[in-house]
């Protein structure tokens, strides 16, 4: 008895880990289009942080080979090797899963982290909030991904403040909300990809809105003082 209550605990503390993260915590998000996905990337290394997590804006008929060859191409932290559409090597700063030296990448698709299952490859589909996942494993058994952090933007250029700030919902369709938790009145500005200021305004402790409902769907760049973060509009 003792033993299956064990078993249920472990099941639900799984559980209530894999709901801790959702598309509204990914801070990296990449790419346009009305469809919004999650890219989660587990190297099951045994360290601290050994899963992250990025957001992907995109149009119907993108695969994950689109997804994780954008997001690369946007983040110079990452290095992929994608022979013949097979991922063979991914490192992410110090981390490396290399084909062979000793596992290989699985890939799982779902509608949430919770709910993966390993999938056909790169070439699987992408639906809209589809959370897709590489995982680092020597199938014995293939090991699902793990619950992530969010993976930081690349033009950060202080990451002192980010846990500071609250930006939902993520992808915003409509109103975008943004709240500096610490109470302090600072600018607040938002760039399109191609630098023009789409925003301009003041936020303070109290939650700014702004309407984004005529936004072209994609990636914008929210700055503050000392603090940029990518948005994704769909």
């Amino acid at each position: 008895m003792s033993i299956r209550v064990l078993a249920l605990s472990a099941t639900l503390a799984a559980a209530s880990a894999h709901a801790q993260f959702t598309l509204a915590d990914v801070q990296f998000w990449i790419g346009t289009g009305a469809d919004s996905s999650v890219l989660v990337l587990d190297f099951q290394d045994g360290t601290e942080h050994p899963s992250y997590a990025w957001g992907y804006l995109h149009d119907a008929g993108a695969t994950g080979l689109d997804m994780v060859e954008a997001i690369a191409a946007a983040d110079p932290n990452i290095t992929v090797d994608i022979p013949n559409g097979f991922l063979n090597t991914v490192t992410y700063g110090a981390q490396a899963g290399i084909g062979g030296a000793p596992d290989y990448w699985s890939t799982w698709s779902g509608a949430d982290l919770a709910s993966m299952e390993m999938n056909l490859g790169l070439s699987e589909v992408l639906s809209n909030r589809s959370w897709f996942g590489c995982s680092y494993t020597d199938f014995d058994p293939p090991l699902a991904p793990t619950m992530p952090i969010a993976a930081t933007n690349a033009t950060a250029v202080a990451e002192g403040r980010i846990m500071d700030l609250a930006i939902f919902p993520q992808p915003a369709d409509d109103l975008l909300f943004v709240r500096l938790n610490e109470g302090a009145t600072i600018d607040l500005r938002i760039l399109d990809i191609s630098g023009r200021t789409v925003h301009a305004g003041r936020t303070t402790g109290m939650t700014t809105t702004v309407d984004v409902a005529r936004w072209a769907p994609g990636t914008y760049v929210l700055m503050t003082s000392g603090t940029r973060r990518t948005i994704a509009i769909q």
